[in-house]
Parts: C-alpha cells; structure tokens; sequence
C-alpha cells in the first residue's frame, strides 16, 4: 500500500466528522487538507492519552512541533520520536496513525509548497498549545478551565487554528475572491473552528472527565454555586443544565460567525461550501 491509500484509508477510522466533508473536495487541496487533518489527529493522540503523565506529553507535542517546523532536524529525529510514542495510549486506529507518521510527512513533502506553508505554522502552534495546556495538568484530578477565556485560548490552539489554516488554504484555491469576502473569511475563520470544538466539549463532558479534564470553565460553576467536583457528580440536574445553557450560548454565537464563514465562498464553489457546513 503506497503512503497516500494509506492515508486515504486511515482517515475514516480516526475521524468522527472530517472524513465526511473532506470527501467532498477534490484534487490538491483535498490532499493538503486531509494531510493537515492526519497531523492534527496524531497531536490529538498524544494529547488525549489518558495514562500518559503530562509532562511526558509536553516532551512529544514539543518535539512534534519541531519536526513538523524543522526538515533537517525532522529527517534525524522523527524515527525516534514514533518510538518515544510509544508509551502513549488510545484506540488501536489512533496508534497505528501515531506509529505511521512518517507515511502523513511523506504525503506532506509532495504537496504544493504554497500549501505547506498554510499547514506548518498552523499545526505547529497547535502542538505548542497542547503542550502549555498540558503544563496546567494535574495528574490524576479532575483540572478544570479556569473562566471563558482559558476555553476560548484553549480552544483556539486546538481548533481555532484549523479554521485559520483553512481560510488560508482557501484563499490558494480562490485568488481571484473579492477583498470583502476575504476580510470576513478572515474575521470568522477561528470562530469556525471554535464553535466545532465547543460542541464537541458539551458533547464530550462525561469521556473528558473519565480522562481527569474538565473543559467546562471553573468561574461558570462556581457562578451556579457548585464546585467542580459537584457538577460532574450530578448533584443537582438543574444547575448542571443552566450551566450547559450558558456554554451552548456561547458556542451557538461562533457557529453563526461560520456561517458567515462559509457564505463568504463563491455559491460555484459547491465543495468548498459543502466542506464547511456540513460539520
């Protein structure tokens, strides 16, 4: 199997809803953008390991980062790194991806380079941002946010990100885009990614704090009068749910700024409108 069918067939065992939309694209941009999402997987993988101590995960997103920044020190480093991954855990799909990483470079060093140089920055400040969230971990407790912004700085280093590295890569499809368009692309592009990754956290409460996390911000608890502790215990359904209400609110006002997002697109560019509402 060549490094692109391996790709190719590893994104549906790994993706919840990106493999749906990314489907729709075609040519170039549909094999930088499923690229990116693989490396953005594997730092997910290293980040989400539930029995990896953090200052074990800050070693490798910090090394990730380097080898996705640094070609020279990637071709003398990355073999060993997969191996140091190795004492990372997760679902068997996550782990295999993990363990073939230089496949995803390999497919990475035959992009365009116009469009490797939208997926560098972008993944890079990913990893660097896991890996400070990672230093604010406390092993084995649960470790809440602290308030609204600490989940949207969070959320912007694992999300927001792509919506920037999206908007990027877009904008290589599309020179021509009218200035207007582009400005509001620009101005909602991490809102689209925050209101995916908010989403997913209202959804995720219960496997998050499983894993020792809590993505729900200590000041909107603590406003309801409960601890940390209480609220995920479920002491009390009604506070637990307006709690929730104020975190949908939140999250619903970043999905109308991707609307925007989306609408900015030329209405002929069907995929690239389709890509984008359908997560």
């Amino acid at each position: 199997m060549d490094d692109w069918t391996y790709c190719v067939q590893t994104l549906p065992k790994v993706s919840r809803t990106f493999a749906l939309n990314i489907s729709v694209l075609r040519g170039p941009l549909h094999r930088s953008i499923l690229t990116a999402y693989l490396f953005c997987r594997i730092a997910d993988t290293v980040e989400d390991a539930a029995k990896l101590d953090p200052q074990k995960k800050i070693k490798l997103l910090t090394k990730f980062s380097r080898l996705m920044e640094d070609r020279d020190f990637r071709d003398k480093n990355l073999t060993t790194w997969v191996k140091e991954c190795e004492v990372v855990d997760g679902t068997p799909n996550d782990l295999d991806l993990l363990n073939q990483t230089q496949r995803v470079f390999n497919v990475f060093d035959s992009l365009l380079k116009n469009h490797q140089d939208q997926i560098i920055p972008s993944v890079t400040k990913m990893a660097k941002g896991m890996a400070f969230f990672q230093s604010r971990f406390q092993f084995g407790k649960i470790t809440p946010l602290g308030n609204i912004h600490d989940l949207e700085e969070y959320c912007y280093f694992v999300a927001g990100v792509v919506g920037e590295m999206l908007c990027n890569l877009f904008f290589q499809k599309l020179p021509y885009l009218p200035e207007a368009a582009r400005n509001t692309m620009r101005l909602n592009a991490v809102s689209f990614g925050l209101g995916l990754q908010m989403t997913n956290i209202s959804k995720d409460i219960i496997a998050d704090r499983d894993r020792g996390w809590s993505y729900i911000p200590e000041s909107i608890i603590s406003e309801k009068g409960l601890t940390v502790d209480e609220f995920h215990s479920g002491v009390s359904m009604e506070k637990n749910l307006q709690i929730l209400e104020s975190l949908l609110c939140k999250t619903n006002g970043h999905l109308h700024d991707a609307l925007k997002f989306t609408l900015a697109i030329p209405r002929t560019e069907i995929a690239l409108r389709l890509f984008c509402i359908w997560p």
